[in-house]
């Protein structure tokens, strides 16, 4: 009895799904259960084996390619990856994980469509339009920041938690036509977040698994990015020895998304920072802990803007850096170690939530003007096609 019907797609084009996702011959002889040499000769010319239908869906489906894809008369050109600034450019090659690489590519094709999409609809989205250099003084990029999302120190106060203080930036960022997605899956000590600067509609991705102060701060390093002109894929780490390039623009951005949050003016003013006028190193946590929750952002931050000022000194900042990073690593472990408890899953709130109000708001509006069915709302938005009319409440809900 036959096993299946033979897919008659050439080599090349499964080598290129293969490598373009981020995985290795042995790494899906494993999922096949077959010997890497039958997965090679699949993606041999001139070979007589070829997957059986099945396994070409199944390929399909891991490497998030339509079935398609594989049905082109050639790979296509694939657009580079944007610049990685967690490492010397040399260190590049091969570190990407699978999951990183499909949301990078999830990224730019949320873009393509957001572009296509929005030449059809009657109302212009709003477009980014200020840019900077690296040789701008970071004080004056936070400025500029502030002051094209107006954003005030009492919208800050205001906000009360990481959580909604991050949801304030997001929703302005949203508001000039920037979209912001979260991305699931992929862990903190790989990527933080990434950029795609081209416009309109430029891409900030940020991962969920980050805390909302630490996503605030991410979203904003990555504006800097975009301000630049610059794709990126980012750590926001800038002690860690790298290219001296890399290290200078991440340093840069970090201070100008530092000066973003905690403009010099409200920061030096601070009823805490105000009663030290000379380096100390005898702040306490509660103290810190005061200065980053009247800004919205982390401990780490605000000692690193002490530092800035001449608060405080630098083997200050390093001890409490590292005392920081222990206390999150203990609790990542004992998040990990919890993460088998089942939860149920909203797909239509975590539509809403990792697409954001911009892209979703575009894919909503595309399918009320009849430009797209709901099939393909439902495909976008990767959800059911009965949990549209969910989103559509959640987003509404949101805007209230």
């Amino acid at each position: 009895m036959p096993k299946g019907i033979p897919a008659f797609v050439e080599p090349s084009l499964l080598s290129w799904a293969r490598e373009s996702a981020g995985y290795t011959i042995e790494d899906i002889a494993k999922r096949f259960t077959k010997d890497p040499t039958e997965i090679r000769a699949w993606e041999t010319p001139g070979s007589d084996q070829r997957p059986f239908m099945g396994q070409l869906r199944d390929l399909a489906n891991l490497y998030k390619r339509s079935l398609s894809d594989f049905y082109l008369p050639e790979p296509p050109q694939e657009r580079p990856i944007p610049h990685d600034f967690r490492r010397s450019p040399g260190q590049v090659a091969g570190v990407y994980t699978p999951d990183l690489r499909k949301q990078l590519r999830f990224g730019r094709e949320r873009q393509d469509l957001a572009k296509a999409l929005s030449e059809d609809l009657p109302e212009p989205f709003p477009s980014l339009k200020e840019k900077i250099t690296s040789n701008t003084d970071p004080e004056k990029v936070g400025q500029l920041i502030r002051s094209i999302l107006q954003i005030s120190y009492s919208d800050q106060s205001k906000a009360g938690d990481g959580r909604s203080a991050y949801n304030l930036w997001r929703r302005n960022l949203e508001a000039l036509g920037i979209l912001i997605f979260q991305f699931e899956k992929v862990s903190s000590d790989e990527v933080w977040g990434f950029s795609i600067a081209e416009r309109p509609f430029p891409v900030i991705a940020v991962n969920i698994s980050l805390s909302p102060n630490a996503r605030t701060f991410t979203v904003l390093h990555e504006l800097v990015h975009i301000l630049l002109g610059d794709n990126s894929i980012c750590d926001i780490d800038d002690f860690t020895p790298r290219g001296t390039n890399e290290l200078r623009i991440e340093a840069f951005c970090n201070h100008a998304a530092a000066a973003a949050l905690m403009p010099k003016g409200e920061f030096l003013g601070h009823p805490i920072v105000a009663t030290r006028s000379t380096p100390a190193t005898d702040w306490d946590d509660d103290e810190i802990s005061h200065i980053a929750k009247s800004f919205g952002t982390s401990r780490e931050a605000a000692v690193r803007r002490l530092l800035t000022f001449n608060r405080t000194t630098k083997e200050f900042y390093q001890l409490k850096r590292a005392q920081y990073q222990a206390q999150y690593l203990a609790q990542k472990k004992q998040s990990d170690d919890s993460s088998d408890a089942p939860f149920a899953r909203d797909y239509a709130q975590r539509a809403v939530s990792n697409l954001g109000q911009a892209f979703v708001g575009l894919i909503l509006n595309s399918y009320h003007d009849k430009l797209i069915t709901l099939a393909d709302a439902a495909k976008y938005l990767d959800v059911r096609p009965h949990k549209v009319r969910k989103v559509q409440e959640l987003t509404v809900r949101r805007q209230e």
